[in-house]
C-alpha cells in the first residue's frame, strides 16, 4: 500500500496525519472471543497535532488492556474517572506534554485521543477485549466490527455524544485492515465461511487458523460463520487476583424447552427504506421478507409497512395469510426502494402499532439501525408493549443499537449481511415467533451455595443462548449450574444445566463479572460503579483510559496543537456507494465518486449546504471557505455507469442518481448532462425545444427533477410519481411539460424524442 492511497487529513501547514489502519489477531476458544487489536497513526507533517478517532467494538465486548507506544517508547496507562481523565489529558497537552485518552461514549462506540502527537511520530495503540459467544441453534456467527456508518439525526441532541466524539465520514478515506483468528481444537470440524471477505482456512494440531485472502480495507465489518458445531450449556470459574477467597463464574446456557403446538404469528412487518439502506442493503432486506412471506401459514396474519421519514402502510389492518395476500405481499417486497429519505424510526413504531390495535401482535423490524436518536426509539418501544424481533441488515450495522431495541422489549435479533444465506435467520425468527418463551429466569447451584447473578436476560427463547456471571465467595469445585424458568402459567421449568470447570488465568473472568454487574440490573450506584471500574481497569461511561507522557524540554510543543478528526470510511453498500461485492476484490476497492480525492471537496462543499434535501446525520456548519462546487455528472457518473453496458446514462440509472443525491449536487448546465454521459441527442433536444425560452439552468433542473420523480423499475415500467420536492431552480410546468414527452421512455431506453418546435411557437407557449 503506497502513501498515495492511505487516508489524510491535511493540516493548515500542510502536513498530513495519516492512519495506517487496523490489524487484528484474535483467539476463539470455549465460549469467548479474545481479541487484540493494533492500531496506528503517524504525523508526517512539520506541527504537533492531537488526532481523534471514533471506533466500535462488539455491544458486548469487556476492554481489558490498552498499551501505547509512542515512538520508542512502550508505555501503559491507568483507568481513572472521566472528569478526572479529561481535566488531567488537556493540562498535559497544556504543558507540551503527549497523552493518550481513550473514552467509551454514551451511544457505546470508543472515542481515542493522541494530544501532541510529534512531528515524525508513530504512536501505535495496542487493545485487547473479550466478548462472550452467542450460538444460533448449532451456527456461530463471529463478527468483528470496524466502521461506524453515518447515522441519521443529531449526534449531540439525540446520541449525547459531546462534539469531538461524532464520528465524521471521510469520503476519500482508505484504511487497511489485516485479521487472522486462532479456533480452538473444537472447531476443527466446523464448516467455517466468510460472508463478508475471501479468507484463508488452515487445519492444524492446535485447531484452526482463520485469516484474511488478500487486502481488506475497514470499509464492513469481519464475519465468520462456523455451521455444524456440537455445543452444550458450559461453566466456568476462575480465582479473583483482587479479592482473595472470591472466585469469578461465566456461564453459559443453551435452554432446551418442551416443544409445544405452535402458535400463529401476528407480525407486523415493517421495513426501514431510508436512503443508508439503498444498493445492498436494500437488496439483503428484500431477500428476509420473501423468505418471511413464505413462511407464513394459513392461521397466521400479517401487515407490511415502510418508512423513512414517513411512514406507508399497505393496509388498514392485518392480512389473513392466504396465496392472493401473500402474492400481494411478495409483488410489495419486490418493489421495495430506499427512496424515503430520514429515518424516523420512533414515529414509524408508534403508527405500526395503531394498525388494528385489537389485533395484537409482534413488530418484525427489518433494518440497518443507523439512527442517533436510539433512546427515544426504545422508549417509543416500550410504551407500545410490543415485542421486537429485528433482521438487522448491511455490511456494518449499528449492532450496539439494535442488541438494545431487542432486549428492552423481551424481543430477539438475527443479523444478515448482503451475501449472507437468510433460510437461517428466519427460521430462527418464526421459531421465536410461534414458541413460548421462558421469563423469571434464575441459577441454582447443586451444592446450595448462594451467588449474585448478573446478565441474566427477562426472558428466553429456546436454543438461544443465555450468559450469566458471578462473583462467589471461596472456591468452586465439583459442582453444577441450573438454569430455571417460568412458563406463561408461572409454571417453573429447569431449561438447562452446566458443571462447573476450574481453570486458573490472567483475572479476564473477574474483569468480566465485574463488568457484568456494572450493567446489570441490579447495578451499583454511580460512586461504586466508578470504584470497581478503576480497581478492575475497566473503561465504561464513568470511567476512561489515561496515559500521559512528559516530554524532555528540547521535545515539548510550544503551541497547543492542531486538532485532526480521523474519518470513518464510508460503509461498503452504504446509501448505494459502492457493494460488498463489487469487481472481483472483497479488498481495498475504489467505487470512484466516493475515493476521488478530486470528489471529495465538491461533494463535502454540497453536504456542508442548506439543503431541506440532504439528511440531518450529512448536515454540518460551515464557518470556512467552501471548495467550488462540481457537477453531480462529473462526481457521479463512475459510480452508476458499470450498471448499464450502454455507452450513454440509462433512465433508470439516472434516477437512481438523483434518488439519492441532495439538489446541491444536481447538474446546472447542457454541458454538465453531457459530461454526464447523457445522450447527445436527448440533451440537444432539451436545448433546442425549451432553450429559446427558458434559462439553460431551469431547462436542466426541470429535466433532473422530472426523472426524479419518474417510478421506474427493472421490470421496464413507469409507475405511479414519487413525492420529490422541487429544486428552487426549477419550473413545474416545464418539468410536466418534459414528462409528457418523455413518457414513452423505459428503464433501460429513452423514447423517440419529437422534434423542436419552432421558435416563436415555444415563445407564444411560454408567454401563455
Amino acid at each position: 500500500m503506497t502513501e498515495a492511497t492511505h487516508a489524510r487529513l491535511t493540516s493548515r501547514n500542510g502536513g498530513q496525519a495519516v492512519f495506517d489502519g487496523m490489524r487484528v489477531d484474535g483467539r476463539v476458544h470455549g465460549m469467548l472471543l479474545d481479541i487484540t487489536a493494533t492500531q496506528t497513526f503517524r504525523n508526517p507533517g512539520s506541527a504537533h497535532i492531537e488526532l481523534v478517532y471514533s471506533f466500535p467494538l462488539p455491544a458486548d465486548a469487556v476492554l481489558l488492556a490498552m498499551t501505547v507506544r509512542l515512538g520508542e517508547r512502550r508505555l501503559t496507562g491507568t483507568v481513572v474517572e472521566k472528569i478526572l481523565a479529561a481535566g488531567r489529558y488537556e493540562d498535559s497537552l497544556a504543558e507540551g506534554d503527549s497523552a493518550v485518552m481513550l473514552e467509551k461514549t454514551h451511544d457505546g462506540s470508543y472515542c481515542l485521543n493522541i494530544g501532541n502527537l510529534a512531528p515524525g511520530e508513530t504512536g501505535e495503540i495496542v487493545l485487547r477485549y473479550a466478548q462472550t459467544l452467542a450460538f444460533a441453534g448449532d451456527g456461530l456467527r463471529i463478527c468483528v466490527p470496524t466502521v461506524i456508518a453515518p447515522r441519521y439525526g443529531d449526534p449531540q441532541v439525540d446520541a449525547g455524544l459531546a462534539p469531538h466524539q461524532a464520528p465524521e465520514p471521510d469520503l476519500c478515506a482508505e484504511y487497511p485492515f489485516g485479521l487472522i483468528l486462532e479456533l480452538a481444537p473444537a472447531f476443527a470440524g466446523a464448516a467455517i465461511a466468510s460472508p463478508s471477505h475471501r479468507i484463508g482456512v488452515r487445519a492444524h494440531a492446535g485447531g484452526v487458523t482463520v485469516r484474511l485472502a488478500g487486502a481488506a480495507a475497514l470499509d464492513r465489518d469481519f464475519l465468520l460463520t462456523l455451521e455444524g458445531l456440537a455445543h452444550d450449556s458450559t461453566a466456568t470459574a476462575a480465582p479473583d487476583p483482587l479479592t482473595p477467597g472470591q472466585t469469578a463464574v461465566l456461564a453459559g446456557f443453551r435452554p432446551r424447552m418442551a416443544r409445544l403446538d405452535a402458535k400463529p404469528v401476528r407480525a407486523r412487518i415493517l421495513v426501514d427504506c431510508s436512503g443508508s439502506m439503498a444498493g445492498d442493503s436494500i437488496g439483503a432486506a428484500r431477500k428476509a421478507l420473501q423468505a418471511i412471506v413464505k413462511g407464513f401459514d394459513t392461521d397466521d396474519r400479517f401487515s407490511l409497512s415502510r418508512f423513512g421519514d414517513t411512514v406507508e402502510h399497505r393496509s388498514h389492518a392485518l392480512w389473513k395469510s392466504t396465496d392472493v395476500t401473500r402474492l400481494s405481499a411478495s409483488r410489495w417486497i419486490g418493489d421495495l426502494q430506499a427512496d424515503l429519505g430520514g429515518t424516523e424510526m420512533a414515529a414509524a413504531l408508534v403508527s405500526t402499532m395503531a394498525l388494528d390495535p385489537a389485533a395484537g401482535g409482534d413488530v418484525l423490524l427489518v433494518t440497518d439501525g443507523q439512527i442517533h436518536a436510539i433512546d427515544a426509539v426504545i422508549d417509543a418501544a416500550r410504551a407500545s408493549k410490543c415485542r421486537l424481533f429485528i433482521v438487522a441488515i448491511g455490511s456494518s450495522p449499528a449492532e450496539g443499537h439494535l442488541r438494545r431495541l431487542a432486549r428492552a422489549t423481551r424481543g430477539a435479533i438475527d443479523f444478515v449481511a448482503p451475501g449472507e444465506g437468510v433460510a437461517a435467520a428466519v427460521g430462527r425468527m418464526f421459531a421465536r415467533l410461534r414458541s413460548p418463551r421462558m421469563d423469571a429466569l434464575r441459577l441454582a447451584w447443586a451444592s446450595g451455595r448462594t451467588a449474585t447473578w448478573t446478565g441474566l436476560p427477562d426472558t428466553v427463547f429456546a436454543d438461544d443462548t443465555v450468559h450469566a456471571a458471578a462473583l462467589a465467595d471461596g472456591e468452586i469445585e465439583d459442582d453444577e449450574l441450573r438454569l430455571y424458568g417460568r412458563d406463561a402459567l408461572g409454571r417453573e421449568h429447569e431449561i438447562g444445566r452446566a458443571a462447573v470447570t476450574a481453570k486458573q488465568d490472567d483475572g479476564a473472568l473477574a474483569r468480566l463479572a465485574v463488568h457484568a454487574r456494572l450493567h446489570g440490573d441490579d447495578a451499583p450506584g454511580i460512586a461504586e460503579h466508578r470504584r470497581l471500574a478503576c480497581a478492575y481497569s475497566l473503561v465504561t461511561e464513568h470511567t476512561s483510559f489515561l496515559l500521559t507522557l512528559e516530554r524532555a524540554a528540547g521535545e515539548k510543543a510550544l503551541q497547543m496543537p492542531q486538532l485532526r478528526h480521523v474519518g470513518q470510511m464510508l460503509p461498503a453498500g452504504w446509501a448505494g456507494a459502492g457493494s460488498v461485492h463489487a469487481g472481483d476484490g472483497l479488498g481495498m476497492r475504489q467505487p470512484a465518486v466516493w475515493r476521488r480525492e478530486a470528489a471529495s471537496d465538491a461533494i463535502l462543499a454540497a453536504m456542508r449546504a442548506t439543503d431541506n434535501d440532504l439528511p440531518a446525520f450529512l448536515r454540518r456548519s460551515d464557518d470556512g471557505e467552501r471548495a467550488p462546487k462540481r457537477s453531480l455528472a462529473q462526481l457521479m457518473a463512475g459510480l452508476w455507469h458499470h450498471e448499464t453496458e450502454s455507452v450513454y446514462l440509462t433512465p433508470l440509472v439516472l434516477q437512481q442518481m438523483l434518488s439519492s443525491t441532495p439538489h446541491a449536487l444536481w447538474d446546472r448546465s447542457y454541458d454538465d448532462l453531457l459530461a454526464a454521459k447523457i445522450d447527445p441527442a436527448l440533451v440537444a433536444w432539451l436545448r433546442d425545444t425549451f432553450g429559446g425560452t427558458h434559462p439553460e439552468d431551469e431547462v436542466v433542473a426541470s429535466f433532473l427533477h422530472c426523472m426524479a420523480q419518474a417510478a421506474l423499475t427493472f421490470a421496464n415500467r413507469i409507475g405511479l410519481a414519487r413525492r420529490v420536492s422541487l429544486p428552487a431552480q426549477a419550473d413545474a410546468a416545464l418539468a410536466a411539460r418534459i414528462a409528457d414527452a418523455l413518457a414513452g421512455m423505459t428503464a433501460d431506453a429513452w423514447p423517440a424524442l419529437p422534434p423542436a418546435p419552432d421558435t416563436q411557437d415555444e415563445a407564444a407557449r411560454a408567454a401563455a
